[in-house]
């Protein structure tokens, strides 16, 4: 069985959706609706209006995902923890930001609703039966691959970070630099390796980052050429690593997806996942012997 999830945690999702619907749809509609914030925390409003944007367009997602995964669906599983990160992720900078409009308590629940339906979504998810599910052709090179593009951003925000050191100043939007240095890079480095090693956990997680890269390059990709298109400075080398997560990344994730499936169409029947032991042949004696590359 590829997961067996509470009610509980579809509650969550349901809140989820709500509460990212309460806050992006007024973000977009109301004139100045971020003011005076955006500019007392040197936040770009191309930035925040790709969010909004975006997070409009991810609702009728995640309203998919969450029953797909009901069904068993590995690839709904996949796309709902994706846009957990994203709501954990995104909706730390309205909350660590200090963004006090008069939803920022919602602000807060989108992070917190975020980060406990990806636990419950994590913990009720069997890595093994979900890499079970992948194709032999799945690209998972290719994937990993795009997966440690965020390795490259830690250069740029150690050189920004050592440069408000020095000047004694706090570089705007600093709040990227714990999430992405102490959370979000580790983890999608590490993901990377264990999808590099075909280990059942990095398919699961794989999976999850690769949804979430995409939309961070969209967002990201889209704000920077906004901000370039109203006559505004931006960095180019920033900008071609957006571009990557959004083209490249988008491709592998099609390419995962599409290798995703049911047990039919993904795996034999019986096949074992990924670093799992192969069923033994009638008669034969394992003498518990572990498979290869087993940890």
């Amino acid at each position: 069985m590829l997961a067996t999830y509470p009610r509980s945690l579809y509650l969550t999702g349901s809140l989820l959706a709500l509460s990212m619907a309460a806050t992006a749809l007024p973000g977009l509609l109301v004139p100045g609706f971020y003011e005076p914030f955006l500019t007392r925390y040197g936040l770009a409003y191309a930035q925040v209006f790709m969010q909004d944007l975006a997070t409009v367009l991810l609702l009728p997602l995640l309203a998919w995902s969450m029953l797909a995964a009901r069904r068993g669906s590995a690839r709904g599983v996949a796309v709902w923890g994706g846009v957990c990160v994203y709501a954990l992720y995104y909706y730390s900078f309205y909350g660590f930001d200090k963004l006090y409009t008069p939803l920022y308590p919602l602000y807060l629940a989108v992070m917190g609703l975020g980060a406990w339906s990806l636990v419950g979504l994590l913990a009720g998810t069997d890595a093994k039966a979900f890499a079970a599910l992948a194709d032999a052709r799945l690209p998972v090179r290719f994937c990993a691959a795009v997966l440690a593009v965020p390795l490259l951003f830690v250069p740029i925000w150690l050189s920004m970070l050592l440069a408000g050191i020095a000047a004694k100043k706090a570089v705007p939007a600093a709040t990227v630099f714990p999430l992405d240095l102490c959370f979000l890079i580790p983890a999608a480095a590490w993901a990377a390796v264990a999808l590099w090693r075909r280990r059942p956990i990095g398919y699961l997680a794989g999976g999850i980052l690769l949804v979430k890269a995409v939309i961070s390059g969209v967002i990201l990709a889209g704000g920077t050429l906004y901000q370039l298109l109203a006559g505004e400075k931006a960095n180019p080398g920033e900008l071609a690593l957006y571009l990557v997560l959004a083209l490249p990344g988008a491709a592998a994730l099609g390419l995962f997806l599409k290798r995703l499936g049911p047990a039919e169409k993904g795996a034999a029947p019986g096949a074992a996942a990924p670093g799992a032991t192969p069923p033994a042949a009638p008669g034969t004696a394992t003498h518990g012997a572990s498979a290869p590359g087993a940890r």
